[in-house]
């Protein structure tokens, strides 16, 4: 293969795979949690609610959205930061206008821990 087609190539299916491995390992995840909720009702013929809800239930800490907050802040930052230091003229502006797409997400979800509160999970 040519460089020129590899390289592309190598770029945009590491991209597919940045996206869809999440959803893959969240689905198996699902699944395994689902098939051992499966076994326990053959074996027993009954489960514990609070085991189901427990296993089924995602645990969001009080404070996950200050934390993805702060890390799409420091993205974005990052990310101007590096516009700010590229020589072209062009994509510089660029990719500063790029940054402010999850360093504004960040704001919300910073905005969000403050004013929307969260009971701690066990």
């Amino acid at each position: 293969m040519e460089v020129a087609i590899l390289v592309p190539l190598i770029f945009f299916t590491a991209i597919v795979m940045i996206i869809a491995l999440p959803f893959y390992f969240r689905h198996r995840n699902r699944r395994l949690v689902y098939e051992a909720i499966k076994t326990t009702i053959e074996k027993d013929g009954t489960v514990d609610p609070a085991l189901v809800a427990a296993l089924t239930t995602e645990n969001i800490g009080p404070n996950a959205d200050l934390r993805r907050g702060i890390l799409l802040i420091a993205l974005a930052l990052g990310l101007g930061i590096c516009g700010y230091f590229l020589p072209d003229d062009y994509s510089g502006p660029i990719v500063i206008g790029i940054a402010f797409i999850p360093g504004l997400i960040g704001i919300a979800y910073t905005i969000f821990h403050f004013f929307i509160p969260r009971e701690a999970t066990v």
